[in-house]
């Protein structure tokens, strides 16, 4: 089987759609139908079910998605050493992260990467903590960045940075010149929430059952910038790590105070890989740059 066949495979089973796969290799409609029907020939059973909404893998397309899945790692990976060997990097680096990392940190590795090695590109989903989980340990991703990654066998933590949850208010709050606030302290103010089961928010539940507290938050968003905006415009207070706004930290927009709950102040942020995988060279030559990135900030604790 050609690994144009399992590539246009793979994205009409990520998308569940002929048309929207197609849109994303450049390629007529027709062409990618073509490719799948030969391998469906080749196999001697169907690989999608199609339907008016698009198409749905039946367990034989199931059983080849695990495959392509594979076989396209290990052919980015080749690649990617074929090229390092003439001084070169080229290849895609699939990442799920929260979003957390998106205002500062990814913007900023990125853009260095890209300068030294402009052959190498970025496919970034943001997500959820568990949904960065489950793409990784699932193949979808070759790097995850998660909030306080859960115990499994099949997850590799490569490194991880602390990241206690800080009160984040505006700067002219009435709690912004403390040095610490209570949990207690905070709810006498509109609060705005991560969503519910988020990395952040778990935690944030457990230090207020912990200390008998109850928050009712008059906005739950898995926005960063709403939260931030909603700090500014109603004198309100949010639970997050300081990298997620640390330039409007810098810029003196807002104010982080840390939080006196012990429990807040456990979490992390951690780079996970399959335990199975060795990652193409790309993926880990920028998992080492995102580390040196978040070391080099020094964010206060």
């Amino acid at each position: 089987m050609m690994n144009a066949g399992l590539r246009y495979f793979a994205a009409v089973a990520r998308h569940g759609s002929i048309r929207e796969a197609a849109e994303e290799l450049h390629v007529a409609q027709s062409a990618l139908s073509r490719q799948i029907h030969k391998l469906e020939e080749e196999l001697g059973a169907p690989l999608f079910q199609r339907h008016a909404r698009g198409v749905d893998l039946t367990s034989a397309g199931e059983i080849l998605l695990s495959f392509a899945q594979t076989s396209l790692r290990q052919v980015e990976k080749v690649r990617s050493e074929v090229d390092a060997l003439k001084g070169l990097r080229r290849g895609t680096v699939q990442i799920y992260a929260i979003e957390s990392l998106v205002p500062h940190l990814l913007p900023q590795v990125i853009a260095r990467f890209n300068r030294r090695y402009p052959g190498v590109n970025f496919m970034i989903t943001i997500d959820g903590s568990d949904r960065v989980v489950a793409a990784v340990r699932e193949g979808r991703a070759d790097i995850g960045f998660t909030f306080y990654a859960p115990p499994d066998p099949e997850l590799a933590i490569v490194f991880k940075v602390r990241a206690p949850l800080i009160a984040a208010m505006s700067a002219q709050h009435p709690l912004s010149a403390k040095n610490k606030v209570s949990l207690a302290d905070c709810a006498a103010y509109p609060i705005a929430a991560p969503m519910r089961n988020t990395g952040s928010r778990i935690v944030i539940d457990m230090a207020c059952k912990a200390s008998g507290v109850h928050l009712q938050p008059a906005l739950e968003t898995n926005s960063i910038p709403l939260r931030s905006e909603f700090l500014q415009t109603s004198n309100g207070i949010t639970f997050i790590p300081r990298i997620s706004i640390w330039g409007r930290l810098q810029a003196g927009e807002l104010a982080a105070v840390p939080i006196r709950e012990r429990v807040a102040n456990t979490s992390t942020i951690d780079a996970v890989t399959h335990e199975s995988r060795q990652l193409p060279l790309a993926a880990e030559e920028f998992l080492r740059a995102v580390q040196r990135e978040m070391e080099s900030l020094r964010i206060p604790h």
